[in-house]
């Protein structure tokens, strides 16, 4: 048990709030130890045991946010248990592969006591690698997908190491941590050297490219204005705030105007009501927007045909509706709740709006004259989304969102990681606009060139450049993830 806590605690340490990026580098060392030592069962309620006490560590901000919003705090440790249990069988079938594939005599159900009972497989580390990112990859889209904290996440601030993902996604990254993990597990040393020699091309690889893009030339650049309203989640919608909250903006744009941006960006859901059927809330938006003469992306809640949608609308310099993009991936229990039919009578949507609908359009919207990739919160998280909006032409990223759930917690951090990859798989400048913070701007190599504090009201101005080159990511997608989900599943049955 001790083997399994550890590899949970250096789990947890890797991740903010702590940042101990190194301790991911030797995480699954102890669990990968244990699972050798123990049949592939064994091997299963123990890895299982790690992952939900990890995920439990990093998940722990639920607590608060179930409070934050007046509800149960049973049913908030309730809520963590069943998420971080389900992401715990993740690490439990991965523990289990290990001790199947590597770790038993043929034809027998007798744990081994020690790793030299058994010749290991030299390509026990690479085979394991291979599998834990084709667990990761199914994560990102079984039951709608949560991939929350990849391993990979760890690492943003390494940026030589990340600039892999240009080639393999963010998944490259979490690749070459585990291996090393089992390569360190599966002593004697020489086990290391071609792990090592890897890590060191890839950081070699990361350097020159990064070293191409701050040579490269720069074409026209686009001045951008974020606004950071930090508006209490629970005065969002309440119709007393209004006049509160418009002065809020009022007073950020009246700022940004001084800077003559091309684009305003506000964050999800920052108008506070339905924008399309309020005609004075309307009325006031096209007014401040005239005054900034400046382009706008506005993220504001709106109805079609009587279902919710969470949009984000683009407005020209004279106020008018020129596009509209309709969130795609809406977040479990928070906007929609899954299978309706059947949990609908135990669950219901955290936001006070009510259940949202998914979205259909196009997420790229023409702004100031350029092609915008737009995702709403949670989608960050999703490479392909992000992804197939660079491929439909998307000349920079945008991120709206509101992380005013979370309070003063570790999310806002863990949630603002995955942008960085976003910014390095498709070589795109990334900008970011959230009510609380974080809001900031990324270049294409991951640099994080400005950001903003959490819980203030909030004004960055940033420069980006629009650009046209797409990587072999963009291009090929996850063939990688692919790859390894096919190398995982010939070791298991070969």
């Amino acid at each position: 048990m001790t083997l399994a806590i550890l590899s949970a605690t250096f789990y947890i340490l890797s991740f903010p709030n702590f940042n101990q990026a190194w301790l991911a580098w030797i995480s699954l060392v102890p669990l990968s130890i244990l699972a050798h030592k123990s049949s592939p069962r064994q091997a299963f309620l123990w890895g299982w045991l790690s992952g939900t006490l990890a995920y439990g560590g990093i998940l722990s901000w639920l607590i608060v946010t179930f409070q934050a919003a007046h509800l149960s705090i049973f049913l908030a440790g309730f809520c963590l248990l069943i998420l971080a249990g389900y992401l715990g069988l993740y690490w439990g079938v991965w523990a289990g592969f290990l001790s199947y594939c590597f770790s038993r005599p043929v034809r027998t159900n007798q744990p081994i006591a020690s790793f030299e009972q058994v010749e290991r497989s030299n390509w026990m580390p690479f085979y394991g690698a291979a599998a834990w990112v084709a667990l990761e990859y199914l994560r990102t889209y079984l039951f709608s997908g949560f991939p929350w904290v990849l391993l990979a996440d760890s690492q943003v601030k390494i940026l030589p190491l990340i600039q892999i993902a240009s080639l393999t996604g963010t998944y490259g990254v979490s690749f070459l941590i585990v291996w090393i993990n089992l390569a360190l597990a599966a002593w004697p040393p020489k086990r290391l050297a071609v792990p090592l020699v890897v890590v060191a091309m890839t950081c070699l690889y990361g350097y020159l490219r990064m070293k191409s893009l701050s040579g490269e030339p720069a074409g026209r650049t686009l001045r951008v204005a974020l606004l950071q309203g930090n508006i209490d989640q629970y005065k969002k919608w309440d119709k007393t705030y209004v006049q509160e909250i418009q002065k809020t903006y009022e007073e950020l744009i009246e700022k940004a105007a001084d800077a003559k941006p091309d684009i305003i960006l506000w964050p999800e859901t920052s108008v506070p009501g339905y924008l399309l059927q309020d005609p004075p809330l309307r009325s006031w938006l096209q007014q401040t927007i005239r005054k900034s003469h400046s382009s706008h992306l506005v993220g504001a809640p709106v109805m079609h045909e009587d279902k919710a949608y969470n949009s984000s609308f683009s407005l020209t310099p004279e106020g008018d509706l020129s596009g509209e993009y309709a969130k795609k991936h809406l977040v479990p229990f928070g906007e929609i709740v899954p299978w309706a039919s059947v949990l609908g009578r135990f669950f219901t949507v955290l936001n006070e709006l009510g259940g949202f609908t998914a979205g259909q359009n196009s997420p790229v919207l023409n702004i100031a004259g350029y092609p915008i990739g737009v995702n709403i919160c949670y989608e960050a998280i999703f490479p392909n989304l992000v992804r197939q909006s660079v491929r439909q032409g998307a000349q920079v990223i945008a991120n709206l969102t509101n992380d005013g759930w979370y309070m003063r917690t570790s999310a806002p951090y863990q949630h603002w990681a995955p942008n960085i990859f976003r910014a390095v798989e498709n070589a795109r400048w990334l900008i970011r606009a959230d009510n609380t913070g974080i809001s900031g701007v990324i270049d294409p190599s991951g640099r994080v060139i400005i950001t903003s504090p959490i819980f203030q009201p909030h004004l960055l101005i940033g420069t980006v450049v629009p650009r046209q080159e797409t990587t072999p990511y963009t291009r090929a997608g996850d063939v990688f993830s692919w790859l390894c989900c096919l190398i995982g599943t010939i070791a298991l049955f070969a």
